[in-house]
C-alpha cells in the first residue's frame, strides 16, 4: 500500500508542469556534481601531501643516517637526498592527474663539541591538476609544500687512548700481492710476483693512515684522543717508540718511516704498551683529566703481526709466546681493550692473536691486503663508539 501510494506521488510530481521539478533540477544537480568533484579533489589533495611528507621525511631521514655512518660525504650528500626523495615518489605521476614535485636538500653541518651534528633538511613543492568542476571558481591546479627535517651525529664524547703495536720484521718487507697496477698482467711463482707488488709494510702504512684519519675527525677538536705507537722486530729500539700524544698526524709520521728488517720477538713491545697505559702515575688518567676533565679514559692497544714469534728454539719461541699473553691478560685485566689483526700470518701467529684478543669480536684474520686495511678501518669505528641521533 505504502510504495503504490510513493509510486503515485513520484508520477505527479514528474507529470506537474508549473516549473518546480525544472527548477529543482537546475539547482541541485550542478551542485550535487561540483560537491562529489570537489570532493574527489580534497581526497587526491591530500593523499598528495601525505605522499610527498612521507618522501621528505625519508629523504631527510635516510641522508642523516647515511652522514652519520659516512658511507657518503657532505659533497654528495644533497644529491643522495634528492636521488632518495625522487625515488619515493616515481609513480606518482600516474597516481595523480598532472604531478609534479620540486625537491630541495639542504645539509648543515653543526659544531658539537667533539662532533658534527649533521641537519639535513628536504623541501618539496608540490601541483596536481584539479576536476574540471574546480575551473568553474577560478582553480586549475593545487600546489602544496610540505618539509621534512632529521639530524644525525658521531658521538665522540667518550674520551680514549689507543696504542699501536706493530710488526716491521723483515717479512713485512715481501709482497703483500696487491699489484700497483692492476692492469698489468701478473703471475706469482713461489713468493716472488712478474709484476711490481706492493709490500706488507706498504699495506700497513696505509692502514694506520685510515685508522688515525678515522680518530682525527671523530674528535675535531682533538681534545679527547690520544694516541701512541711501538714497532718491534726482534727487539723494540728507543726509536721504534712513540708515547702517547694528542698530536695524532705523529702516528702517521712515524709509521710511514718504517723500515722492514730481522725477525720478529712482540713480548718487549707488548709489555711497553702494557706499562704505558697502565701504571703507577695513571699517565692517561691524568693527561685526559687536564684537557678534557675526564679520569677513566677507553684504553685500547691495537697488536698487529704477520709472523710468529722466533728465538731459534721451540722452548725460546713458546716462553716469547707465553710472556706476550701475560702481556695481554695484565692489560685486559686493567681494563684494556686490545684489538688483534694477524696479516697473512702463520698458524701460531694467528693462535697467540686470537689469545690477547679481548674476544673474536676483536681479532681480525686479514689474509689480504683490501682485508687489512678493511680490518683498520673497523676498528677505528668500533673504538669511537659511533652513534645517531634522529630529530623529526
Amino acid at each position: 500500500m505504502f510504495l503504490r501510494r510513493l509510486a503515485h506521488t513520484v508520477r505527479s510530481f514528474v507529470a506537474k508542469e508549473d516549473g518546480n521539478f525544472a527548477i529543482v533540477a537546475s539547482l541541485a544537480i550542478p551542485m550535487t556534481f561540483a560537491a562529489g568533484s570537489l570532493a574527489v579533489d580534497f581526497a587526491s589533495m591530500t593523499s598528495m601531501k601525505t605522499r610527498l611528507q612521507n618522501a621528505v621525511d625519508g629523504a631527510a631521514l635516510a641522508t642523516a643516517n647515511q652522514l652519520a655512518k659516512k658511507t657518503i660525504t657532505q659533497d654528495n650528500a644533497q644529491q643522495y637526498a634528492l636521488n632518495f626523495f625522487n625515488g619515493m615518489i616515481a609513480g606518482d605521476s600516474q597516481a595523480y592527474n598532472g604531478f609534479t614535485a620540486s625537491p630541495t636538500a639542504t645539509v648543515t653541518p653543526i659544531a658539537n663539541g667533539p662532533s658534527t651534528i649533521w641537519k639535513v633538511e628536504v623541501k618539496s613543492t608540490g601541483t596536481q591538476q584539479l576536476t574540471p568542476m574546480a575551473h568553474v571558481v577560478g582553480h586549475d591546479s593545487i600546489t602544496i609544500k610540505v618539509s621534512g627535517t632529521s639530524e644525525a651525529t658521531v658521538d665522540a664524547t667518550t674520551p680514549l687512548s689507543m696504542f699501536l703495536v706493530l710488526d716491521r720484521s723483515g717479512s713485512m718487507g715481501q709482497s703483500s700481492g696487491q699489484q700497483v697496477n692492476p692492469n698489468e698482467t701478473c703471475k706469482k711463482f713461489l713468493n716472488f710476483y712478474t709484476c711490481k707488488t706492493y709490500t706488507k709494510l706498504d699495506i700497513l702504512k696505509a692502514a694506520v693512515s685510515d685508522l688515525v684519519d678515522h680518530i682525527k675527525s671523530s674528535d675535531p677538536e682533538n681534545k679527547y684522543s690520544r694516541m701512541g705507537a711501538i714497532a718491534y722486530n726482534t727487539k723494540s729500539l728507543a726509536a721504534d717508540m712513540l708515547v702517547a700524544d694528542w698530536n695524532k698526524d705523529r702516528i702517521t709520521t712515524f709509521t710511514n718511516q718504517l723500515v722492514a728488517d730481522d725477525g720478529t720477538n712482540s713480548s718487549a713491545a707488548m709489555k711497553w704498551a702494557r706499562q704505558q697505559m697502565v701504571n703507577d702515575k695513571n699517565t692517561e688518567e691524568n693527561a685526559h683529566l687536564a684537557m678534557n676533565g675526564s679520569n677513566k679514559p677507553e684504553k685500547f692497544i691495537v697488536f698487529m703481526t704477520d709472523g710468529q714469534n722466533e728465538t731459534g728454539s721451540d722452548w725460546g719461541d713458546d716462553d716469547v709466546d707465553r710472556r706476550t699473553k701475560q702481556y695481554c691478560n695484565e692489560a685486559k685485566a686493567a681494563g684494556v681493550t686490545i684489538f688483534s689483526v694477524a696479516f697473512q700470518a702463520p698458524l701460531r701467529g694467528e693462535q697467540l692473536l686470537e689469545a690477547c684478543a679481548s674476544g673474536m669480536e676483536y681479532y681480525y684474520d686479514a689474509d689480504s691486503a683490501d682485508a687489512l686495511i678493511q680490518a683498520f678501518k673497523e676498528i677505528g669505528a668500533k673504538a669511537t663508539k659511533m652513534s645517531t641521533r634522529l630529530v623529526m
